[in-house]
């Protein structure tokens, strides 16, 4: 499960997609979510949808508003939401 959204963020953050098309792939994927997921890993993907959705070209960096975000934002956040993802799977590994 982790596994599939680490594997849409990875290649955003290697700079081998854009923006724009993470967006339309994190969306579709994540409006397509059967259900049923962990709570926890629902929460990391949920606030990066949130980000996802307020992600605008046109925002500047450093110009963030409580609407638009700027693609330096975005990739923050999505570094973020990575690292808590490879936690929690790792956590589930072990348990």
């Amino acid at each position: 499960m982790t596994t599939d959204y680490e594997a849409l963020i990875e290649p955003f953050l290697a700079r081998t997609i854009s923006a724009s098309e993470f967006e339309d792939r994190f969306l579709r994927t994540f409006k397509r979510e059967p259900g049923g997921m962990d709570t926890k890993i629902f929460e990391v993907l949920d606030k990066l949808f949130s980000d996802v959705d307020s992600y605008s070209p046109d925002c500047l960096e450093g110009k963030n508003t409580a609407f638009a975000i700027s693609e330096a934002e975005l990739r923050k956040s999505a570094e973020k939401a990575l690292g808590d993802l490879r936690q929690l799977r790792n956590h589930q590994l072990v348990s």
